[in-house]
């Protein structure tokens, strides 16, 4: 960009403002306008399975059976319904960008300091900053005093970076979103609304694609092959038909019944009412689904890349050791909280407390605001139960060069000098040590021990601060200082982390931490969480290696540090084409691209930015790493039973089509009509599958591998579906000839299909029976035992009213007319409890067949 003149003490006049406000366009970032309902709601008719049902329906109209064609397309229209129901609701609306920066900002115009709106900001105005505020735009530094921003939400650094007005570009440089935590400053504009370090990232999540979920592409796969099946069949049977003289109309009738009976019309509404209830049930457990397909993908992953600050960690600098006197104190508690007590008496403790209360620029009170790591220190002189507040007459405040503060008190008649900072610059300026309450020369055998504390802290990955003190004569200076002692800080991992990511992995998920905090910290992160800590691989690395060699260190490697956005997105997708079902947590700006790229992105809710939630799947509304794993649980079990009810669905309809097709083949006429057929699909089928879809978790679940990307779904159940199949068929067959043998003797002919026939209802029923005792067949898969027949109430519940609505379908004289069923009697619906009772043998039979040709 061009070099742009200013005047620092005047800033910009309001008339060249306005010429770079029409040249450099407003301070915003202006997100592509979509018609998102209108795109939600098309997005439901993408399926290639309602793709067939459309088609269905519409050769259903053109064959004049209207009744098939409404009922096809009410299902579809209903599973739309639906669908875009609950992803509209939880669609986030607000334009995150918009809530990432703060409306108004103080800046110099006509040499006169004003409030003016953000998104007027241009090239070359003078801003002022103070503790506090959020940077407006990408800025550089023209003076500072003290001045430390947080910049978590762009590098993932959990202490905030040290800015002045000379050094290297990062230290000179403000970024656009981050916060100043302490101190002020006076700073040019440099870059504007999509040109911001903050609007590149925001571009690139723009520009990405969400990949599809394992379920979808499973379910499309399906779909290809029942398309390609229906067809073969139609095909073949209309020929044959043709070859044997039947005419092209009852051909083509024959052909649609075939059609409907070999499509799982209510699959679709099950698939998005299942999902649907896994979006309520998740919501009461703190984790809120945008993308209703998001928890079975989550429930398939394989791999989750996780930040750490803010999501393994709190977030919150807390002290864990002190030393004085050469003596170590643990200091109990994580985070800012500090109802827990430390007993701290003795003199060189106190006076390390009343150090840490006052030599602080943070406030801790009913609100907490500061920098980190000054919060922390406060926090812990609560804990010690020691607040002692002097009056400040003086400050040296803290600076990247001299890294130490140092404050001027009154305390009683005497002043005194508080300092803390660095140790190695602090202990410097040490001529005394505060030791066994008295003040004595330091020793070079005490500054050695003293240093061999801090680096066995430091590699621990503590933060290591120390602290001194002096009476204050003439001269407010550093010089002969009185050490006090040390304090080892971390940003703690939160309870339950540990004990998670081992659930995790037992489950055959792998942990990985992507960080831009340093290596040490990252590493001491990963050992306390139970990760394996071998190797560390940097951002500066990472660049270094192509894509061959990243692979193989990234399944080498579970932890990466000082990495940036786009290391992250690149580990991400090089996962994913090595066939990984990868999820991302994050709660900064920096993590928003890899989100999004993501098979699931999963964003912080409580500390999480509005972008990274604007483009996650699941939002977490406790920030805790355990909710991820609770919900990857529950993403399994909706998984388990969706593979339940579509194996039930798949087997239901396929003895259906065996029937229509050998009786076809045969000569006879059909067995069961198309209306009978969609009412098996939508009324009878619908209310056991759905209930299986509540089915509770395994045991075991989260002790499997997570299943693979592409399952195929109809290979890993064939054997099971032909079993099934072939019984159903044999009984499908005598019941036919039982009942043509009734319905001809009763001088009947049921080549017309608008008769009620006994052959057709005891088939219809037969059909029904079978589905509703097979339900519980696919449950289990296993040999069924009275205990897992009672287990699943919503089962039993749903099957007793399909029972019903059968019973209503053959005695109601309406349903009679409409479906062509006639009454049956006891001794009849005894022949048909019997032959539905096969389906209990399908399990033992697939299993006893497995161990031939499955060893």
């Amino acid at each position: 960009m061009e070099k742009i003149k200013q005047n620092q003490f005047s800033g910009l006049s309001s008339k060249e403002a306005q010429k770079r406000l029409e040249k450099y366009g407003y301070n915003e970032i202006v997100t592509k306008k979509e018609f998102r309902a209108i795109k939600l709601l098309l997005s439901q008719f993408t399926s290639l399975l309602i793709i067939i049902l459309i088609i269905a329906g519409s050769v259903s109209f053109f064959l004049g059976e209207t009744i098939d064609g409404a009922a096809i397309f009410a299902i579809v229209i209903i599973n739309a319904f639906i669908g875009f129901t609950q992803e509209y609701k939880a669609e986030n609306a607000v334009n995150a960008l918009k809530k990432m920066v703060i409306p108004i900002t103080i800046v110099l115009r006509d040499g006169q300091e004003t409030e003016m709106a953000i998104r007027n900001l241009v090239p070359g105005d003078i801003v002022i900053l103070n503790e506090g505020d959020k940077i407006p735009a990408d800025l550089e530094i023209i003076e500072s005093f003290s001045l430390k921003v947080d910049e978590a939400i762009l590098t993932g650094e959990s202490v905030p970076a040290d800015k002045c007005s000379s050094g290297t570009e990062k230290e000179t440089t403000l970024y656009k979103g981050t916060i100043v935590t302490t101190g002020r400053a006076k700073a040019m504009v440099i870059h504007t609304g999509i040109n911001t370090e903050f609007g590149k990232i925001i571009k690139l999540v723009s520009k990405q694609e969400k990949t599809r979920s394992p379920l979808t592409i499973q379910l499309n796969e399906l779909s290809k092959k029942i398309g390609l099946l229906i067809l073969v069949l139609i095909s073949i049977l209309f020929i044959l038909g043709k070859l044997r003289g039947i005419s092209t109309l009852e051909m083509l009738m024959t052909s649609v019944a075939l059609g409907v009976s070999a499509i799982p019309e209510g699959m679709p509404i099950i698939v998005t009412l299942t999902l649907a209830m896994g979006v309520q049930i998740l919501a009461g457990k703190k984790a809120i689904v945008r993308k209703m397909n998001s928890i079975e993908t989550l429930g398939a992953t394989t791999v989750i890349c996780s930040d750490k600050t803010g999501t393994l960690t709190l977030n919150e600098m807390t002290v864990k050791k002190i030393n004085t006197n050469f003596k170590e104190v643990e200091i109990p508690g994580v985070g800012y909280g500090f109802k827990e007590k430390v007993k701290l008496t003795s003199p060189e403790e106190k006076k390390l407390m009343d150090i840490c209360e006052n030599c602080n620029s943070s406030f801790v009170g009913k609100n907490i605001l500061g920098d980190p790591t000054e919060i922390a220190l406060k926090v812990l002189a609560r804990k010690a139960r020691h607040v002692n507040e002097y009056k400040e007459i003086d400050e040296k405040v803290f600076t990247s060069e001299r890294k130490m503060m140092s404050t001027l008190h009154e305390i009683g008649k005497k002043e005194e000098i508080f300092t803390k900072g660095a140790y190695e610059e602090v202990l410097r300026r040490c001529s005394y040590i505060l030791k066994n309450g008295k003040v004595t020369k330091i020793s070079s055998a005490d500054k050695k021990e003293i240093n061999k504390l801090a680096l066995a802290y430091s590699e621990k990955a503590l933060r290591v601060l120390a602290f001194a003190y002096k009476v204050h004569k003439k001269t407010f200076n550093e010089k002969d200082l009185i050490y006090v002692g040390i304090v080892g800080m971390i940003d703690p991992p939160r309870k339950s982390v540990k004990s998670s990511i081992k659930i995790a992995q037992n489950a055959g998920i792998k942990v990985k931490i992507i960080t831009g905090d340093n290596p040490v910290t990252a590493k001491a992160v990963g050992e306390k969480i139970g990760l394996s800590v071998k190797k560390v691989i940097t951002g500066d690395q990472i660049d270094k290696l192509n894509d061959k060699e990243l692979t193989k260190i990234i399944y080498e490697t579970e932890i990466f540090a000082r990495t940036k956005p786009d290391h992250k997105y690149r580990i991400v997708d090089l996962l994913q084409k090595n066939h990984e079902v990868v999820a991302v947590t994050g709660d900064g700006v920096n993590d928003a691209p890899a989100l999004k790229h993501a098979d699931v992105g999963i964003a912080m809710g409580i500390k999480g930015t509005e972008a990274t939630k604007e483009v996650a799947d699941i939002v977490l509304k406790d920030d805790n790493f355990t909710t991820i794993v609770n919900t990857i649980k529950e993403g399994r079990r909706i998984y388990h039973n969706i593979l339940s009810f579509i194996k039930y669905m798949l087997s239901a309809n396929y003895d259906t089509i065996m029937a229509v097709g050998v009786l076809t083949l045969m000569g006879f006429p059909l067995p069961i009509l198309p209306l009978q057929i969609l009412w098996i699909n939508i009324a009878t089928d619908a209310l056991p599958a759905l209930a299986l879809g509540k089915s509770e978790a395994a045991k075991d679940i989260m002790e499997q591998k997570p299943h693979p990307k592409k399952e195929k779904i109809f290979r890993k159940f064939f054997d099971f579906i032909l079993v099934a199949v072939i019984l159903q068929t044999i009984a499908n067959l005598f019941l036919y000839f039982y009942g043509l043998d009734i319905d001809t003797k009763a001088g009947m002919d049921i080549t017309d299909l608008g008769i009620a026939s006994h052959a057709r209802t005891l088939v219809f029923t037969e059909i029904v029976l079978f589905e509703l005792f097979f339900a519980f067949v696919c449950k289990e898969e296993k040999n069924v035992s009275i205990k897992s027949l009672l287990s699943n109430k919503s089962l039993i519940g749903a099957v007793a009213i399909s029972f019903c609505l059968q019973l209503f379908m053959i005695y109601a004289p309406f349903m009679q007319k409409v479906f062509k069923t006639t009454p049956l009697s006891l001794s009849e619906w005894l022949m048909l409890a019997a032959f539905a009772s096969l389906a209990f043998l399908v399990p033992p039979i697939t299993n006893y067949a497995r161990k031939f040709y499955r060893k």
